[in-house]
């Protein structure tokens, strides 16, 4: 049964008005009642006519691209994804940096109430994933490559099986005991990942050694303060996944200053491929993610939403590969 806002009203004994005010995010409404008409709206799983309100204001063709650190290489080629996408299709892209803060990224969710833009592409978030369900009900929106609920529209990899055959890869390089440095362990993408590359450990029949894993954040300056950690486990880990590449250049640093071959004495790998990678010495084995592939493929479903097309929820996954280079044994050096 499709359900109308008047039905929603009925149904919880509150005024068409007051739905209205849950629904569009705008105050006047205690918290306690808020919540209590969202929980009824998902057990009914309702969903606003996003076209209908749109034709009642004025569309601006801006898209708000949201990120959590402009600083990080990561974002370059998926920006440039979208911006490719969305001016085949007549939008301009706003950016958004809100710094790993909270308070910034609430920031723009509110300038969206004044028609910042029309729809919202969001890469991270510091709010827990039942608030990015909730503005994800105000205005249309897609997520990349982090993953918070099947109740949004996601672009991203399969982060687990990324890590899985990362892992095994190393193995097949000749590693035995293979060290892991994690992104933000709060991201369920570092979660993946971890499990992932702890799975290919188990089916390996290699021992999950905690000393072996380090909690990061995808900075340089951490992958160079872990693997330093990491190198002072006996006995020494002789390969270190990281769980990006900015990581792995730093842990790379790191090995090199205490005297360690690379890759021979000591292998590491990255995730991501970004530009650098492929930069530094020694080349870094890494884990090519399609970012420009899926800022565009991101790009275009917003868009068919914003067209009145109806796009499914869940995860549309694209695939990733590895890239063999220096930092690692039995490398193809020709990439």
């Amino acid at each position: 049964m499709k359900y109308t806002i008047k039905d929603i009203a009925k149904i919880t004994g509150y005024s068409v008005a007051t739905i209205s005010r849950v629904l569009s995010g705008k105050e006047g409404v205690s918290e306690e009642k808020r919540k209590e008409i969202l929980k009824i709206i998902d057990q009914l799983g309702y969903i606003p006519n996003q076209s209908a309100r749109r034709l009642r204001s004025k569309e601006t063709k801006n898209i708000l691209v949201m990120i959590p650190d402009i600083e990080n290489y990561f974002y370059n080629k998926l920006i440039k994804g979208i911006e490719t996408e969305a001016r085949e299709k007549g939008y301009n892209i706003i950016l958004g940096d809100f710094s790993n803060s909270q308070e910034i990224e609430e920031e723009y969710y509110r300038m969206m109430k004044g028609q910042l833009a029309d729809g919202i592409l969001i890469v991270g978030s510091m709010s827990q994933p039942q608030r990015i369900v909730e503005i994800s009900r105000q205005f249309p929106m897609v997520v990349i490559s982090d993953y918070f609920s099947d109740e949004l529209i996601t672009v991203c990899i399969d982060n687990f099986k990324a890590a899985y055959d990362a892992t095994v890869f190393l193995y097949k390089c000749g590693y035995r005991k293979i060290a892991k440095i994690t992104g933000k362990i709060g991201a369920i993408l570092s979660q993946d990942r971890l499990r992932g590359y702890k799975m290919a450990l188990e089916n390996l029949g290699l021992d999950v050694d905690e000393r072996y894993i380090k909690y990061g954040d995808f900075k340089y300056e951490t992958g160079y303060k872990l693997a330093k950690e990491l190198l002072s486990v006996k006995p020494f880990p002789d390969a270190i996944f990281c769980s990006n590449d900015e990581m792995a250049i730093g842990a790379c640093d790191a090995a090199k200053e205490l005297g360690f071959s690379i890759p021979d004495h000591l292998g590491i790998m990255g995730f991501d491929n970004i530009e650098l990678s492929s930069m530094v010495t020694p080349k870094i084995t890494t884990v090519h993610q399609p970012r420009y592939e899926m800022g565009k493929l991101a790009a275009q479903l917003l868009i068919n939403i914003l067209s009145g097309e109806e796009i499914s929820k869940g995860k549309y996954i694209l695939d990733t590969s590895i890239i063999p280079r220096e930092s690692t044994r039995n490398a193809n050096m020709t990439k």
